[in-house]
């Protein structure tokens, strides 16, 4: 703890809230410690826990802190079983990340989230997306690589992490048919794509998303699926603002909204679970 009461915290987040939080914490000094979005691609989660408890080592080797912020859900267990050494660490209470980007713990009420493929700033910007696959696949992609490249020497703040295009050596020989197939097997059980708008959107994650869900329709009309509707959704900051500042919460909303797992301790999600 630092003189005058303050605490020393860091966060250690995935990428997908790079812009949101860069705006929040401004010129306040908060280490955060960005990681790929895409760690929690791989079904069982390992590579995901690996590397944000090789982080975890990493910041606390290099200071003390009272706390370690985790800016994940749950991430399908991603995050069960980290552990500090000397800091306190803070998650919270949420499966995913789309919460923290809307700003209330459920959603369900306002959309059916598990038909729903959302996308934001930090999902078009840092994601591998199965449009982004697909375009790989099919030897497209350098068009939006080159546009994203003008978009980031026009925005500073941008950070944009495009697949790995060496993994499509091998499949871009595929055939349009059957990059449309292994497409059409990743989205058919998809209703909707609601762009998350929290004021960080620039023209071209629009452009993205309005193009992302054309070719999601087209595939899943010409497969024999239903149309897919479109939305923007208003988000909002104030779910990860309270996890930056947690420490100025109330002891009831605190306990409500955040898991803090004291050192020395793993992680445990199962109660959370359902």
């Amino acid at each position: 703890m630092e003189e005058g009461g303050k605490m020393k915290k860091v966060v250690i987040s995935c990428s997908v809230f790079y812009k949101e939080l860069l705006d929040l914490t401004g010129d306040e000094q908060i280490t955060i410690e960005f990681l790929p979005q895409g760690l929690h691609d791989i079904p069982d989660c390992s590579k995901m826990k690996d590397q944000i408890q090789a982080k975890i080592d990493q910041v606390e080797a290099q200071k003390d802190y009272d706390y370690i912020i985790l800016a994940y859900g749950f991430c399908s267990g991603g995050v069960e079983g980290l552990q500090t050494e000397k800091a306190s660490l803070v998650v919270p209470i949420v499966h995913d990340c789309i919460p923290l980007l809307l700003g209330q713990k459920d959603i369900k009420d306002d959309l059916d989230s598990n038909r729903t493929f959302y996308l934001s700033r930090g999902w078009i910007d840092c994601s591998g997306d199965t449009y982004k696959h697909y375009l790989a696949m099919t030897d497209q992609i350098e068009q939006w690589i080159d546009r994203f490249e003008q978009y980031q020497k026009e925005d500073e703040d941008a950070l944009v992490e495009w697949p790995d295009l060496d993994q499509y050596n091998i499949i871009r020989s595929y055939d349009q048919d059957t990059a449309e197939y292994i497409s059409y097997q990743c989205l058919k059980g998809y209703q909707m794509i609601a762009l998350i708008d929290n004021d960080k959107l620039a023209p071209i994650h629009y452009q993205y998303a309005q193009q992302m869900h054309n070719f999601i329709e087209d595939i899943l009309i010409r497969n024999g699926g239903q149309k897919l509707d479109y939305k923007e959704v208003e988000g909002s900051l104030e779910f990860l603002k309270k996890l930056l500042y947690f420490d100025q919460l109330d002891k009831t909303e605190r306990e409500e909204l955040f898991l803090i797992t004291p050192s020395k301790k793993p992680l445990q999600l199962e109660k959370y679970i359902i």
